[in-house]
């Protein structure tokens, strides 16, 4: 057999070749990795920049005049919103875009809702109409006069009526059959003060206030709706007792926890079985205002002690009951509410726009007549502004970028 030959020099001239080749990749590989991660947290810094920064400008995109807009609230409700004043409610997909309305005239009308059903009443009178998103459900009248009411997901609604000497709290399905009637006391179980139904309409949680002799109670009492048998025949889960403390406020955290909101604290509980505590939550101050959506619960302290950083202070806890936020707000408010990640707190035509990381997004005093509500709406930093004599949708500028541009003006709170 005849010898193969190699020629070493081309063969090592060829691998120092093929060598550097893949160097010269190599090395371009990495200046894409950190160019790619360069442009990546460059966009991400600018991003968290665009999105905690606060602006000081606005502008008007869209103005609609109206009649008198007094007195007319909102709702976030499906995909969109319910509007409801003293002669009627109207739901809007998107919203200003109607897709029913049902007039009623109502004194004193209240709205509740759940995922995907809304009671309005007339509190002090006797009856409420039940919805969903295609319109009039149900309508119930009730011997004795409206005092509170709350609505399951399911259309199960739970009422508490003032009777004569005694109050009712009963609870009605969505075709108006009656589901559970009970009959309180001053006496003997104390007055209900406010009630919550479970989302899935099994559980229902009462308020009882009394007084003996010189000290008062709060008594709040879980029931089991889903075993009775008959409207008068529902079991009692159990209860607990606060001694010197007013319980005005019940809300399901889920079909099985219940948020006991008092005047410093707030307890959760667990009535999946026999009612016990999950967790509680205390305050150095007493509680001005809460508010909720269906991720957050938010509250807001008197912080006069501290006033050079703001004059209430606000706290944002998950439905866990975890504190997610801690932030100050420098600003007297007649209506607080959180919409989404936005915080919102009016008084006037003076508005602060909080974000859930506690950045303010907007503060000052806005052109209008009196501000009704301000609701989030599609677009970055866009708002639909209600006021008395028109509507307006506003965007927030973070410079000046036109003659139509407006510049809040600035008050001290």
């Amino acid at each position: 057999m005849a010898k193969q030959i190699y020629n070493y020099e081309i063969f090592t001239s060829k691998k120092e070749e093929l060598e550097k080749i893949r160097e010269k990749r190599a090395r371009e590989k990495r200046i894409k990795i950190i160019v790619a991660l360069v442009l990546f947290f460059g966009m991400a810094f600018v991003g968290y920049i665009l999105f905690n920064s606060r602006s000081d400008y606005y502008i008007y995109q869209k103005e609609e005049e109206i009649e008198d807009n007094a007195g007319a609230s909102y709702e976030a409700f499906e995909s969109g919103y319910l509007k409801y004043t003293n002669n009627g409610i109207e739901y809007q997909e998107p919203f200003g875009r109607s897709k029913w309305n049902v007039s009623i005239s109502y004194a004193h009308p209240f709205l509740v809702t759940s995922d995907s059903y809304a009671v309005l009443g007339d509190k002090g009178e006797n009856s409420l109409v039940l919805f969903d998103r295609k319109g009039k459900v149900k309508e119930l009248v009730f011997k004795y006069p409206l005092v509170q009411a709350t609505v399951s997901a399911q259309g199960i609604t739970e009422v508490i009526l003032e009777g004569e000497g005694s109050n009712y709290i009963q609870v009605y399905g969505k075709n108006g059959k009656m589901i559970a009637d009970m009959k309180s006391s001053v006496d003997e179980t104390g007055y209900p003060v406010t009630a919550a139904i479970s989302p899935d309409g099994t559980q229902l949680a009462v308020s009882y206030y009394s007084i003996n002799a010189a000290e008062t109670r709060t008594s709040v009492v879980f029931y089991d709706l889903s075993r009775q048998l008959q409207s008068d025949d529902v079991t009692l889960k159990g209860g607990f007792d606060y001694k010197d403390t007013l319980i005005p406020k019940i809300s399901f955290m889920n079909d099985s926890t219940v948020a006991v909101f008092g005047n410093t604290a707030t307890y959760f509980y667990n009535i999946k079985d026999e009612p016990r505590k999950k967790k509680e939550i205390h305050f150095e101050q007493e509680i001005q205002s809460i508010f909720e959506n269906d991720k957050y619960v938010g509250y807001v302290m008197d912080n006069t002690q501290k006033p050079e950083d703001g004059k209430y202070e606000i706290m944002l806890f998950n439905r866990k009951g975890n504190r997610m936020l801690d932030c100050k707000l420098d600003m007297n408010y007649d209506f607080i509410k959180m919409w989404g990640n936005h915080i919102i707190a009016t008084r006037d035509n003076e508005c602060t726009i909080i974000n859930k990381r506690g950045n303010i997004l907007f503060q000052g005093k806005i052109e209008g007549d009196k501000i009704e509500s301000v609701l989030p709406v599609r677009g970055w930093r866009t708002y639909q502004i209600v006021f008395r004599d028109r509507i307006v949708k506003m965007k927030l500028r973070f410079w000046k970028t036109g003659s139509r541009t407006k510049k809040a003006e600035q008050t001290i709170y």
